[in-house]
């Protein structure tokens, strides 16, 4: 097998009942944090005129990706963690999916795990040794490719969308670039590479080398654009809005980076690389026929 060679697809675990409510669970506690985000937003408990149902429809709106991925990720791991003690399940979750000699290793591993059976703090020494390896080496070069290419992008986009608004209408380009590109780039790299990976895994490792990227990329530009607009025009680069006070250029700079990754950025990015390394590894897996052994 050569050292790029996507790995077999395993056969996963079973989807228990108890898998199913926790996944709800998790979903569910998503949608509250959202909910609870949304109440403290709008201030209800001052301004009563605010109903439920608006925080409700926003929780729902703005939720329902990171509901939808939490679930994901709880069944996914449920699926993929198998064996016979919480250790064998560790070391399962982390080494099922690698690619090439790094799925040989895991192989290895896992079968020199279940030949320890004298002291359950040696297996459990073993297991965390070596998930912690699986998951420090192992990655390549592609999601560093992946990472660089969506840094470049990203200020590439996020420099011409300011430029081009602060000399135009001066109506904010921040918002533009931040919220709607990035979750459709995260979920094509997520599933492009899951499925050319053949794992979830490889989608995942991906995906998160790739929100690093947009991350670095947008905030290394909209930083000092930030500063600019607030010099130039005196409103945020977000969506060219004007502040009560005036608007110093630490000011801007601080909106900029705050909007990217408290506010509108980062916290709706999040869930888009789990969708997508999940819909990329299910829909391989119906499409390549799984091995049964003979006899």
């Amino acid at each position: 097998m050569s050292p790029d060679a996507s790995p077999t697809p395993p056969i996963p675990g079973p989807v228990t009942r108890r898998t199913a409510w926790v996944a709800a669970a998790a979903a569910l506690a998503a949608l509250g944090a959202w909910v609870l985000l949304i109440w403290t937003a709008l201030d209800v408990d001052v301004d009563p005129e605010s109903p439920l149902v608006e925080v409700l429809v926003g929780a729902l709106f703005f939720g329902w990706p990171h509901a939808l991925a939490a679930a994901t990720a709880v069944v996914a791991t449920a699926r993929t963690a198998v064996g016979e003690d919480a250790d064998a399940r560790l070391l399962s979750l982390a080494t099922t999916g690698r690619r090439g000699r790094w799925a040989e290793w895991g192989a290895a591993m896992r079968a020199e795990l279940a030949s320890i059976t004298a002291a359950p703090r040696e297996r459990l020494r073993f297991a965390a040794g070596c998930a912690l390896t699986a998951l420090r080496r192992g990655w390549g070069r592609s999601p560093w490719i992946v990472a660089a290419a969506c840094a470049v992008l990203f200020a590439a986009l996020t420099l011409a969308t300011s430029r081009a608004s602060l000399h135009g209408g001066r109506t904010g380009s921040l918002w533009a670039v931040i919220y709607g590109p990035p979750q459709i780039t995260l979920l094509i790299v997520g599933f492009i590479a899951a499925w050319t990976g053949r794992s979830m895994r490889a989608g995942l490792e991906h995906g998160a080398a790739a929100l690093v990227g947009i991350l670095v990329g947008v905030l290394f530009v909209a930083i000092p654009e930030g500063a600019l607009w607030a010099r130039e025009a005196g409103v945020f680069l977000l969506d060219g809005d004007a502040p009560s006070a005036p608007l110093t250029a630490a000011g801007g700079a601080l909106d900029a980076f705050k909007a990217t990754t408290l506010i509108w950025g980062l916290p709706h990015w999040l869930p888009w690389p789990v969708l997508g390394a999940a819909a990329g590894a299910r829909l391989r897996r119906r499409v390549t026929p799984v091995p049964h052994p003979a006899g």
